[in-house]
């Protein structure tokens, strides 16, 4: 089983009485114009569909401690902005906080082309205002975690041979070249019902190439064939993020993303029909019980 650095950061808090797991439910992108929820939304936008399941499951709300074990779902935007004279991308971060991983991982993630951060509902209306002047393609997805499992989203994929550079945590720029696979992007996460639904998410992105051979793995108590992958984590550019009830997360390309072979440029940009893109997601986390009832403060 794979255990990434967010994953061992929720398991050891489990101790504590913080629900976490660390296995991937993959999702790609699929579902076209015109979400028809800000991603800040909280009740409203967790449909009906997205309630079903949890409720067939059998899932049920249990203890840990003295921490109610809750499920969470996600809402997903993902914008697609068209790089011009002026990258519209950038205009975004001022309606983020982006100190809210702290200023070392800030400054290392800025270093990789990338910016994370946190928004609160009110900052919406400007971030859409710029979506909507340039053009953006907006695709939106709503998931539910799978008890637990880690969410890893796809991003897009290598066919041929594409290196890669990241800088490391103690500055040092490294690269690697992969000849085939898929990007992907890491949610950890772990829910703490007793402080008003606060989530703590972890970030981190991976290149995953699935072989065409197998290999023998114990999975769930029993030893089972499975494919055989090739999985590297950047786990130097990754980032743990607090986030209140409400907010939203923002992960998207930084000003060093123009650099074509860093991290951020290689996950975050991508030429359709001509045109070069970069990309921006904002993601709400939803927590909620098995009954479909929301967490709520108090």
């Amino acid at each position: 089983m794979r255990m990434s650095l967010w994953s061992c950061y929720c398991v050891a808090i489990t101790a504590f009485g913080l629900a976490a797991l660390g296995c991937p439910a993959r999702y790609g992108w699929f579902g076209g114009l015109s979400p028809r929820y800000s991603p800040h939304e909280s009740s409203a936008a967790l449909s009906d569909d997205v309630r079903a399941p949890a409720r067939q499951s059998g899932a049920s709300t249990s203890e840990i401690g003295a921490v109610r074990v809750v499920e969470l779902a996600f809402n997903l935007l993902r914008a697609d902005l068209p790089v011009e004279s002026v990258r519209h991308t950038q205009k975004i971060w001022n309606h983020v906080d982006q100190l809210r991983v702290g200023p070392d991982t800030s400054a290392r993630l800025a270093r990789n082309g990338l910016r994370i951060g946190t928004a609160v509902p009110g900052a919406w209306p400007a971030i859409s205002t710029i979506l909507s002047a340039c053009g953006a393609r907006i695709y939106r997805d709503q998931l539910l975690s799978q008890r637990g499992l880690s969410v890893a989203l796809e991003l897009g994929r290598i066919d041929d041979s594409e290196s890669i550079f990241s800088f490391s945590a103690d500055n040092r720029l490294v690269g690697k070249t992969f000849a085939a696979g898929t990007k992907l992007m890491n949610l950890d996460y772990a829910v703490r019902p007793e402080l008003d639904a606060y989530v703590d998410l972890g970030v981190s992105l991976e290149v995953l190439h699935e072989k065409d051979t197998m290999t023998w793995e114990r999975r769930d108590g029993a030893i089972r064939q499975v494919p055989a992958v090739d999985r590297h984590v950047f786990e130097d550019v990754s980032a743990l993020v607090a986030i209140n009830q409400g907010e939203f997360l923002v992960i998207g390309p930084g000003g060093d993303a123009e650099n074509e072979y860093l991290l951020g440029h290689r996950f975050f940009t991508s030429a359709q029909g001509g045109v070069l893109y970069e990309t921006v997601f904002f993601i709400t986390p939803v927590p909620y019980q098995s009954d479909g009832s929301f967490l709520s403060g108090g």
